[in-house]
């Protein structure tokens, strides 16, 4: 009995070292296991480039057209401005940065359009990330014929690319927007009928301007996985074509603040997996 007695802590003992010994086998198994998945969610992050694109907030210029019943003495300062937002449009912008902090942008471009670049403000303040301009993001004029197999060349003598105006940032502005050393100056608007009759010609020079956006991205790339663009309605539907290869047939407009995400695919294409918002399906 005695001898019962005295070995009973010994069993204790070695069986507390071996629950003990068991428990750090189970935590440095669970341990390996979790760092395993993030590194693998890390490195799956890191290897799929994202494009994301948001379409200014609703400005003076969009209602424009809703207004034309009334007597022109009648419109709010804001309507038709294209350089004020609409009461709507203000209240989609205040939403803005909630709906983008939830992405983990390393790259933000913008157009050069006060729209575009107040847009984005809000989200660019709270997350600390300066934006750089891209005069390629401005406006233009771009349908389904841009991807065109047969697309006629844009054979205009005058150079599109850097040939408009100069771009400034104002004093407020320079805490949040960053100028490319080559892309001071706005594109060349060329001049089309209003009807767009000469949509062949149109949409040969916007792949121009486009053409110029892919490369931009193609370089941002290298060192940056998951990118934002700030712009407009047209331009964004014309680069969204550009990077799936794919016209967009009845497809509904990128609505104000409304999102759209590409993720590049093992064989370098893009594949659409956000619209408007709403996640694309299979």
């Amino acid at each position: 009995m005695k001898k019962l007695l005295l070995s009973f802590p010994i069993i204790m003992g070695i069986l507390f070292l071996g629950i003990l010994i068991s428990e750090n086998n189970v935590n440095s198994v669970h341990h390996s296991s979790s760092n395993s998945e993030i590194i693998q969610s890390k490195d799956s992050t890191k290897s799929k480039l994202r494009i994301y694109y948001i379409r200014h907030a609703e400005g003076g210029h969009n209602v424009k057209k809703e207004w034309g019943i009334y007597p022109e003495s009648e419109w709010p300062a804001y309507v038709g401005d294209h350089s004020a937002f609409t009461p709507k449009g203000i209240m989609q912008q205040s939403r803005v940065s909630k709906k983008l902090m939830r992405f983990n942008f390393d790259f933000v471009a913008t157009s050069p359009a006060w729209r575009c670049k107040n847009t984005v403000l809000p989200y660019l303040e709270e997350s600390k990330i300066k934006a750089e301009i891209w005069p390629e993001l401005a406006e233009i004029y771009a349908t389904k014929l841009i991807i065109a197999p047969d697309l006629p060349e844009h054979t205009a003598t005058d150079k599109i690319l850097g040939a408009g105006d100069a771009i400034t940032l104002l004093p407020e502005e320079e805490p949040y927007f960053t100028l490319r050393k080559d892309g001071l100056n706005e594109f060349k608007k060329m001049r089309f009928p209003r009807d767009h009759s000469e949509s062949a010609k149109e949409n040969a020079m916007a792949k121009v301007i486009i053409d110029h956006v892919l490369e931009l991205i193609e370089n941002r790339s290298t060192s940056h996985k998951t990118i934002l663009l700030s712009g407009h309605g047209s331009s964004g539907a014309a680069i969204l074509r550009m990077l799936t290869k794919n016209p967009l047939n009845h497809f509904p407009q990128i609505t104000n603040t409304g999102v759209w995400m590409v993720e590049q695919q093992d064989d370098g294409t893009f594949k659409l997996k956000m619209f408007n918002d709403v996640p694309f399906p299979e």
